[in-house]
């Protein structure tokens, strides 16, 4: 089996895309530069530019005013290929940017020559310099730093020729093979109860003889790097490439000329926003809830199973970690959260199905032991009531200006002594200071008040040998009803004492993923397991450690001429 891994970077300033203002007197009276945005290609439409297509059918008709078109200059190249008034794009910033450079997505034909300055925010002069594009796909490399303005000049093209500009990106992708790789990791985990949000992990050394990513480099690429620039990770066995799911930049250094980054995936983006606007819930559905939070984090690309989405939820969410507040959803729908191999968040229940086999033929070396007992599972959770008198909810001095005041214990009909309240919900008031001077603020309202309440799941006649042993958990978003069923659940799986680990070649299982696990003793039955987390090294041949939870499936077997019988049971072992 031959085994490679490489990595896709999308080397972009993420934010530079929604935040720019192009214009232009340049376009055609048809051209709509507000299409930049959406990234889309036009039909190929047959124009009247000089040689540019055969009477063979392959384009459109380009209709009398069309509407997909982003940019088609207003003028062409004379015979000479030199445009004698040069089609001119500005765009405008309301933010610093920086970006490796600039890749050109043109329709058609490309231009043969432009020139593109760099300026600040203030319109001071930062860079320039004229490329000589060879593509439709062209990538303009010139790294600048925080500018605010961008002025591209189309200089020449092939002779009575249009220029026509579907859209550009502020960077390119660059591409880590295993020419330059050393070493690479990627690190799966997930938990079936949803107690926790375990984030996947992907760490790889490569070869920077340039120091391009040293940050002792002042002119280097780390200057380029951002928090939300996507990372595709591959793996290539026998020459299929597989994708390892989207993972984005969390930190980079550089030991002589070896540069090791670290990345992590969806679920360790949702830690780095704050989701704010938690409330009081009172059966609105898993769903909705799950949508705020994605938006709070800037997540587009995520499924929620029906059924998950369905479940009411009942309690709060305080202001926290959007990754904190989906572990509460999760948590109260018994549902799983998983991003590997994937583009984006699946998100649904956690079910016992075997879709994969760990054969013996895969493994190196298995490690079985029994974890410990457990016969009573405890959670807790909170009742809320509005409190029908008025109190205090806060006080301070603030100076003129718009304040946002956190709370934190929840509230509701709020009102100022002085000032204005211009939002406020349960966990937040934003505060309005008019005038020149600071202002005692008194803050009333009316508090929620928590009832803490708890469920215990427990089994009734314990294993012969055992004793009593009690885990205990909590949620914010269950009423007693759902708390049974989620205390019903874990104590369920913590039946399940069968603690496995192996270490094998990895194909296609991941994390989150029930797995028959061949016995390494082969007249004894196997294993039916959870994978709860799995490490591969993805320089190393793509071996990976996992670790299970599951249970020694029971096998019968009875031989009657020449045939195979199979009889069997599942316990507990």
């Amino acid at each position: 089996m031959k085994t490679e891994f490489y990595v896709e970077y999308n080397l972009y300033d993420t934010t530079a895309l929604p935040d720019a203002k192009e214009s232009t007197e340049s376009n055609a009276a048809f051209g709509d530069m507000g299409l930049f945005k959406s990234k889309g290609s036009p039909p190929k439409y047959a124009t009247l530019e000089h040689n540019f297509f055969v009477l063979d059918g392959s384009l459109s008709e380009m209709p009398d005013t069309p509407t997909d078109i982003p940019f088609f200059s207003d003028v062409q190249a004379g015979a000479d290929g030199i445009f004698t008034k040069q089609p001119v794009i500005r765009i405008d910033f309301t933010e610093n940017h920086t970006s490796i450079g600039l890749t050109f997505h043109f329709s058609e034909t490309f231009p043969l020559e432009m020139e593109v300055t760099w300026y600040d925010l203030g319109g001071t002069y930062k860079s320039q310099k004229r490329f000589f594009p060879d593509k439709l796909n062209y990538f303009a490399e010139n790294q600048v730093e925080e500018y605010g303005r961008i002025e591209i000049r189309f200089v020449r093209a092939l002779p009575w020729h249009n220029v026509k500009l579907n859209y550009l990106e502020y960077g390119t992708t660059f591409i880590w093979g295993p020419d330059v790789i050393k070493s690479a990791k990627l690190v799966n985990d997930t938990d079936p109860i949803s107690n926790q949000v375990k984030t996947d992990k992907l760490t790889f050394d490569f070869v920077d003889p340039d120091d391009d990513f040293n940050v002792g480099n002042i002119n280097g690429l780390h200057k380029t790097l951002q928090k939300k620039q996507r990372m595709l990770p591959y793996e290539i066995v026998d020459g299929v490439k597989m994708p390892l799911g989207v993972f984005f930049m969390e930190s980079n250094s550089t030991t002589k000329n070896v540069t090791q980054i670290s990345a992590i995936d969806y679920k360790g983006m949702l830690a780095n926003v704050d989701f704010k606007d938690g409330r009081i819930y009172a059966g609105e559905t898993a769903g909705s809830v799950i949508e705020e939070i994605m938006t709070a984090a800037g997540i587009e690309y995520y499924t929620v199973e029906e059924e998950v989405a369905q479940t009411p939820l009942y309690g709060t969410l305080k202001i926290q970690t959007c990754q904190k507040a989906l572990r509460e959803v999760l948590f109260a729908c018994a549902a799983i959260m998983n991003t590997s191999r994937r583009s984006g968040i699946e998100i649904r229940k956690s079910t016992r199905r075997i879709s994969t086999t760990i054969p013996r033929s895969r493994k190196f070396s298995t490690t079985l032991k029994a974890d410990t007992y457990v016969s009573d599972v405890s959670v807790k959770y909170k009742t809320w009531v509005l409190d029908a008198a008025e109190s205090e909810i806060t006080k301070g001095t603030y100076d003129p200006g718009i304040h946002t005041i956190q709370l934190t214990s929840p509230a509701a009909n709020m009102s100022a002594s002085a000032g204005r309240i211009v939002k406020q919900m349960p966990y937040y008031v934003v505060l309005e200071i008019a005038g020149n001077a600071r202002a005692e603020v008194t803050i009333t309202g009316h508090k929620y008040v928590g009832t803490e309440l708890a469920t215990l799941s427990r089994i009734e006649h314990i294993k012969s040998g055992e004793v009593r042993n009690t885990k205990t958990f909590s949620g914010t978003l269950l009423n007693y009803e759902s708390a049974r069923k989620v205390a019903d659940n874990i104590l369920d799986y913590y039946q399940l004492q069968q603690i496995i680990q192996t270490r094998h070649l990895s194909a296609e299982e991941k994390a989150g993923d029930w797995a028959e696990v061949e016995n390494t003793l082969q007249m004894h039955g196997n294993f039916v397991a959870c994978i709860e987390s799995l490490s591969i090294d993805l320089t190393g041949g793509f071996v990976g450690t996992a670790k299970y939870r599951g249970y020694y499936k029971i096998t019968s077997e009875d031989y009657y001429s020449g045939e195979l019988y199979a009889d069997e049971e599942v316990g507990i072992f």
